[in-house]
């Protein structure tokens, strides 16, 4: 094994979705695993095959593996155990139904890689998922935790209201938030964009980013859809970014309703155009639902765009966004206070600026990956130890 930090540490990065499938897990897989072997570490992937089908054009470094039995975004891969060997240090994103049993079944045998997990999210569901759900956390979360040198938590909020709370006084928790881009995304204007969906350069656009697939149900679509509705009297557009099995559901909510031609559903947009989105916005909104949205990324997306963002007050999620300086709070589910907050934004142009502008500067400086980086470096130091 080489020493701690030695850029020819091997890593594993084990998650269940990785890009081009749109999920903020795969997304944090990503940037850790791009970023550590810019820094000289010998970073591997392990994921899933890609479930829409289709040629996907991996790096060689990220090992898509077919699985025995898939459910969802479950996939069981026994086959996995094979690799495990291989590595200097196991990086688990959890949750990863199939996956995460294959990791704890090596670790329970051998025992001799040091082992992290980042724990991202609960997972919240009714009928039979949930009673999958329930018995997986009664039986194998505790058998994973257990063998973890290091849990990771985006935030140790969303840790005391999740169901690893019990586990907060341990002292191989450590909170790790996640980063944002800040050359890519930036303060500006798209009037390009505003062009291409016929938004005038004077209206204020209110923009949310995000699946709209089942497996997304809990970003709040519709309870957006109600607020908005609700905001007839006001001059605004709505940008809705994402695509999914329930765009079309959405799309026939909103032509039932008079606000039906101010709102835009553009499709999935591409890493390179995503930036220009919300620089053509001028709020962002993220009205999730329930605990299974953990942080928001998108929240530090817009923030570093120089914009306030209106957000569930979830665990985690509130911790993006400081109330009344750099966004706003609303109670889940609740499209009348939604509104609200809305209007606040929209009827006061300057407050929303100067929330916009102090949005970015806390993405400076509390988001910035590179500071990031250092402290995962130095998790992995740790354990290698």
């Amino acid at each position: 094994m080489p020493f701690a930090g030695s850029p020819f540490m091997k890593i594993a990065q084990i998650t269940p979705v990785y890009p081009p499938y749109a999920g903020g897990i795969g997304s944090i897989a990503y940037e850790y695993t791009e970023r550590l072997r810019a820094r000289g570490f010998d970073v591997h992937v392990t994921t899933p095959a890609y479930r829409a089908g289709g040629k996907v054009n991996d790096p060689e470094y990220v090992h898509r593996m077919a699985p025995v039995v898939e459910w969802g975004n479950a996939a069981f891969i026994p086959r996995l155990r094979k690799v495990l060997s291989d590595y200097d240090v196991i990086h688990l994103h959890y949750p990863f139904f199939g996956g995460a049993e294959v990791v704890a079944f090596d670790q329970i045998v051998s025992g001799k890689t040091p082992f992290v997990v980042t724990y991202h999210m609960d997972v919240v569901a009714s009928g039979l998922k949930a009673a999958f759900f329930a018995a997986h956390r009664r039986a194998i979360m505790p058998a994973i935790m257990k063998r973890a040198d290091r849990i990771l938590v985006s935030s140790l909020d969303y840790a005391t209201h999740s169901d690893i709370k019990l586990l907060l006084d341990d002292t191989r928790v450590i909170e790790l938030p996640f980063g944002v881009d800040l050359d890519r995304f930036h303060p500006g204007h798209a009037p390009n964009v505003r062009a291409r969906h016929g938004i005038p350069n004077t209206e204020p656009v209110i923009i949310f980013v995000g699946g709209l697939d089942r497996a997304h149900y809990f970003k709040g679509i519709s309870v957006l859809l109600d607020a908005l509705e609700l905001l007839n009297d006001y001059s605004w557009h709505a940008l809705i970014v994402g695509d999914g099995d329930m765009r079309e559901s959405y799309e026939a909510m909103t032509r039932v309703t008079p606000v039906a031609k101010r709102i835009h559903f553009v499709g999935k947009m591409s890493w390179d155009h995503l930036p220009e989105y919300y620089r053509a916005g001028t709020i962002h909104v993220l009205p999730s639902i329930d605990r299974s949205e953990a942080f928001g990324m998108v929240n530090l997306e817009a923030s570093a765009s120089g914009l306030p963002s209106v957000v569930s007050a979830l665990p985690g999620v509130r911790t993006t966004v400081v109330h009344g300086q750099t966004g706003l709070h609303v109670e889940p589910r609740n499209a009348k206070n939604l509104a609200d907050a809305l209007r606040e934004l929209l009827t006061n142009p300057t407050i929303a600026e100067r929330m916009g502008e102090q949005a970015r500067r806390r993405a400076e400086e509390e988001y910035v990956w590179d500071g990031i980086m250092d402290r995962l470096v130095g998790v992995y130091n740790d354990v290698v130890k």
